[in-house]
């Protein structure tokens, strides 16, 4: 048997909003689960019901808790809907697929969340390892250069060029035209991936060793392995 739709939910958001103001309240703050629990408590339409929620919600209007993960829906989400002007525009206007728009808040979480472990972090992990090694450094752009005393050491940092992650086969041909003599060594940092691995596997063992090239693998916990 099918579950209550969107009209279901909207009506019941509607009333509860309109009994509330007769009640004399100037706010009332409705969650998804209550919600839910309320209108369809046999049917798993929990989406619908954050769908209606963010349909009738309006400028002024405050998100006090948004749902676990990345689809705005579940159980977790509460909003304080005001009373006073039932006539306030939209806040989240009608998307396809009914998904809400993202909040300047919102938005700002995504990208910060996007732009974890990037360059930026890469670099800053390398020169902590850097340290513990024994190295001294300077900074270029996206680029440490290193020393011991044993050796100087150039790294060239993954980086994003026209929006995209550049890839190790990439970054190699880069590096290779920064090559000036054959006494300093050469290294290429990546976040860890299996591809990246691949990408090195399949460079000849006679070209990195003349090359006296490596590359520094970072995993999600900061460690660095040089291959």
């Amino acid at each position: 048997m099918k579950g209550p739709g969107i009209k279901d939910y909207l009506y019941a958001l509607e009333e509860k909003k309109q009994q509330a103001k007769e009640a004399g309240l100037t706010e009332i703050e409705i969650s998804s689960k209550s919600l839910h629990q309320e209108i369809s408590p046999q049917h798993a339409t929990m989406p619908t019901c954050c769908q209606a929620m963010y349909k009738v919600c309006l400028e002024g209007d405050e998100i006090i808790k948004t749902p676990k993960g990345t689809t705005g829906y579940g159980s977790h989400l509460i909003i304080r809907y005001k009373l006073d002007d039932f006539n306030r525009p939209q806040r989240f206007p009608n998307k396809k697929r009914g998904r809400p728009s993202k909040t300047p808040e919102e938005k700002l979480a995504a990208k910060k969340a996007k732009m974890k472990r990037n360059t930026e972090d890469l670099n800053n992990i390398l020169k902590s390892w850097l340290n513990e090694q024994g190295y001294t450094y300077m900074e270029a752009k996206n680029e440490l250069i290193a020393e011991n005393d044993e050796r100087k050491w150039i790294i060239n940092i993954q980086g994003v060029k026209r929006g995209r992650k550049q890839t190790l086969p990439n970054k190699i041909s880069e590096l290779i035209t920064r090559i000036e003599d054959g006494n300093t060594y050469y290294s290429i940092a990546f976040n860890d991936t299996n591809l990246t691995r691949r990408q090195w596997n399949e460079i000849s063992k006679v070209v990195k060793e003349q090359l006296k090239l490596s590359v520094l693998l970072a995993d999600k916990q900061g460690n660095i392995c040089e291959l």
